[in-house]
Formats: structure tokens, sequence, C-alpha cells
């Protein structure tokens, strides 16, 4: 697995990503203070939810570092500012709409007014309990394991293209059901969309940022007429009946004004979901991109991957090998060279739990795992498998595991569980200074030349029954040897032929 470092990834913007949004929590927090003026509390709840989406998009990802505690703890200060930042916007919406010193405009910000004084009581609670210690911890420890993340692009990728399929749902159900509470998920789904791109493939944001922004901020405010129309009609006994049948009129208007805008904007080949598609990798490349992710995903489960990484290697070299030799056809049922680099990336995942017997820690944990774009659980559940027989138990075609498949699948299991078996054994410390694998073809039988290998060096237990496992799954004798060293065929003497006179 080669993790590429792109240009746009390995300089970061200073305003996106984690270590900038934590620092800005900290930032703002600070700002608020007891008077608990409007715009710092709203850029206090922007900061947060970008810690939070970014936190939801990591916790799955790499579930060695407390992504939930600190999305927990930011949620709470979230919701519980909130209802603050709601009272506000209200008002704001209230004033605009309303006639200054008109009755059923006072009596709206009149009953605004009570529960905004018990929304800033609970707001001065939250920031007050609002742990910075704490979170300073979270953000030390966090940063580190956002900053590997987005310097793998094609991971990135397939992290957003999830979330993408996501809004394409949503966005599908509320234009079908033309339902206020669809629009209002689809709101929340975008959000989420929109600070992926942000975070996590900064040089995609700034080309969409606009399309995003716009449509979000309808959305947005789709969202806030109908908390409003709800307060009218709450405070429906507190004036008359005209009054409020005008009130509910102007703010259908102005929601009815906003989605039609939005159903305009989302509609046809200039869709915004369309161009952002476009720019997200093609369905050719989802097995690469989801390879990636199941890479970063092993290697934050993974005590040591630097050795992972290294099998992974020499086995698709064995596997190239194997092919080009022609003893490996293109008829497999499943993509056996996807599959064998995901079950070597993530072969040792079962580590993370336990340490003997992790193979089958390892299976048990590869199979709980979200399949990425472009992966399928049934393809998860063969890289499983995989993984499970590359050490231990050998994969005999009838054994529990594999007995549920029809055959030409079980013996392509078996002949990747060969592969990789025998590309771990060179993890034994008198190999580790092998770099590439070479594999010849004879007649009757396979040299593998590794580069690194010397003809003293003794064939541990390891290696040697990998290497009869390889002879067993094709049928052939295997020699491994060093570059250049001559392989002794040995000669086949044959009788002499009897004399007619004899």
């Amino acid at each position: 697995m080669v993790f590429v470092l792109s240009q746009s990834h390995s300089a970061i913007e200073d305003k996106v990503g984690l270590p900038y949004w934590a620092d800005r929590v900290l930032e703002e927090h600070s700002n608020v203070g007891g008077a608990l003026p409007t715009e710092p509390i709203h850029d206090l709840r922007i900061s947060l939810r970008r810690c939070i989406l970014i936190a939801d998009v990591m916790k799955d990802l790499d579930p060695g570092c407390d992504w939930k505690a600190m999305r927990k703890s930011a949620r709470r200060t979230f919701q519980r500012l909130g209802t603050l930042r709601d009272t506000q916007v209200l008002t704001e919406w209230i004033e605009k709409l309303g006639t200054p010193g008109e009755g059923s405009t006072d009596t709206l910000l009149g009953a605004l007014k009570k529960k905004h004084e018990q929304d800033r009581i609970d707001a001065r609670a939250a920031i007050r309990e609002f742990d910075r210690k704490q979170w300073r911890s979270w953000r030390r420890e966090c940063a580190k394991h956002y900053r590997h993340v987005v310097t793998d692009r094609a991971a990135c990728e397939s992290l957003v293209l999830e979330i993408w399929g996501s809004v394409r749902d949503l966005n599908r159900r509320a234009q079908r059901s033309r339902s206020l509470r669809a629009y209002h998920r689809l709101r929340v789904g975008l959000k989420k969309f929109r600070y992926a791109v942000e975070n996590f493939l900064p040089s995609m944001y700034q080309g969409w940022e606009p399309d995003l922004k716009f449509v979000q901020d309808l959305l947005g405010e789709i969202h806030d007429l109908t908390v409003f129309d709800q307060l009218i009609v709450k405070s429906r006994g507190l004036f008359e009946e005209g009054a409020f049948a005008a009130w509910r009129a102007k703010v259908e208007a102005e929601r009815s004004t906003r989605l039609q805008q939005y159903r305009l904007k989302m509609a046809g080949r200039t869709s915004p979901l369309r161009i952002w598609r476009e720019g997200l990798p093609a369905e050719k490349d989802l097995r690469s991109t989801g390879l990636a992710r199941l890479g970063e995903w092993a290697f934050f489960v993974t005590p040591d991957f630097s050795p992972v990484r290294r099998t992974a290697r020499l086995s698709l070299q064995l596997y190239d090998g194997l092919v080009n030799c022609g003893l490996i056809g293109k008829d497999s049922l499943i993509e056996e060279r996807f599959t064998l680099h995901a079950a070597a990336l993530l072969q040792e995942a079962g580590r993370f739990k336990k340490t003997k017997a992790y193979h089958k820690e390892s299976y048990r944990m590869i199979r709980k795992v979200s399949p990425p774009p472009g992966w399928t659980k049934r393809d998860l559940e063969f890289t499983a498998l995989v993984a499970r027989f590359h050490r231990r138990a050998l994969p005999y075609p009838d054994h529990q595991k594999l007995r549920v498949y029809e055959l030409p699948l079980r013996q392509s299991l078996i002949r990747l569980a060969a592969i990789l078996r025998l590309a771990d054994a060179f993890q034994a410390k008198p190999y580790r200074a092998i770099r590439r694998l070479q594999v010849e073809n004879g007649p009757g039988f396979l040299m593998i030349r590794a580069e690194g290998f010397r003809d003293q060096d003794p064939v541990n237990s390891k290696l040697s029954v990998a290497r009869r496992f390889l002879e067993f799954v094709f049928q052939r004798s295997v020699h491994i040897l060093a570059p250049g060293t001559r392989m002794m065929v040995p000669r086949i003497v044959r009788p002499a032929k009897r004399s007619h006179a004899a």
C-alpha cells in the first residue's frame, strides 16, 4: 500500500482542517464571555460543527483515537447553544417580515423575549462547563491522526464519495415527497458533505464552495422559516385571527420561493450534484480508492504497519509473477488482485484487540467493516477469509469456513491464502532484507528469486510450511533462490537400450 502525498494535501490550507477548527473553538469560546453576543455564538457553533463532522468521519476509520468522546463533547455544547441561536435567528425573521410597532410583531417579539432569557441561562451554563483542558488534549492527539488521513487523497475521495451518495439519496427523497422533514434531513446531509469536502478535499472545495454555500443557505432558510411557522402556530392565541393568517401567509410565501429556487438549482444536467460527482473518482477507480480507505483503517488498527506494507508488496509481486507465468488465469469469480492486496493490508488488524490467535480476530473485524464505495460485504468476506488463513491452520477445501462456497471460488481463495502465507513468511528475521520477488516457471517446478536472499540462509519452519503449501496449490515443486543463482536441475539417467545380440 502506497500513501501518495498530494500537492494540495501536503500544504493544507491554513483555514481548514481539525487543528484550525479545534483552535477556533477555543478562541471563540473565549470571545463569547458572559454577554453571549450573537456573532461569537454563531462562530463558535460553526467551529464546533466542523469538529463534529471531522470526528464523525474519523471515528470509524480510526478506533484508536477517542473521536467519539470529542464528538460527544462538541455536540453537547453545540446543541445547548443552538436554542439560543434559534431564538436569535427567529428574532431577525420577525424584524425582517414584521412592521415595527405593530401589535402582532410586538407580541411575537415578547413571546421570544421570555424564551430568550431562559436560553441565555442554559447557554452560559454550557460555556462554563466546556472543558478547555480536555479539548486541548483531544486536539493534540487527534490532529496527528487527521493529518495522516488527509495526505492520502484516494482515501479522502472514497470518504467524500460515500457522503455524496447519501446526499443524492436524501435529495431524491425530498424532491419526491416534498416533505419539509425530508428537506431538513437533506439540509443536515448537505452540510456534512460541504464540510467533508472543505476539510478532506480542500483543493476541490475552492471550485465547489459557491454552489455548496448557496444550496445550504437555501435549505437553512427553509428550515428557519419552518421553525418560525411552528412558533406562530404555538402563539396563535396571542393575537387576532387575521394577523395569524397574515403571518403564516408571509412565512409560506418566503419558504415557497426558496423551495422553488432549490428545485430549479438542483434540476437538469447542470445540477451541482452532477458536477460534484464528476469531480470524484469514476466507477472504474472505486476499487482503488476503496482499497486506500481500507488501508487507512488498517494503519490505525495495526500496531506496526511497516512490515504489513512490505508483505503486501511482496504478495503482489508473487501474484503478478504467477499470472505472467500463466499459472493464474483471468477467469476467476472474484477480483483476486484487489482481494489479495486488501487481505495483505488487513491481515494483522486483529492485533488491535488480541495478541494470540489474532488472525481469527482479524477475520471478525474485517467482516464488520462498512464496505467503501466500489466494495461489497461479499468482497470483505473474501478478504477476511484470505487474511484468516495467512498463518496457522491451512485452508483445505473442506474447511468449515470455505465449504459454503462453490469449488472454483474456494480454489481462488486458497490460492490467494497460499501466496499471502509465503509473502508473510519472509517477515521472519533471516529474510527481512528481501526487497523483491520474481517468479520463473520451469518444467514441473517454480523458481522464486528473492532479491536480498542469500544461499546460505536456512529455510526456517514457517517459510518451509508456506513453500510446501504453495507446492500443494500449484502442483509443482517450489525453489527459493538468490538472484543470479543457477538452479541445479537433477539429471535424469535413462537405462541403456539392450542390443539385439543380447
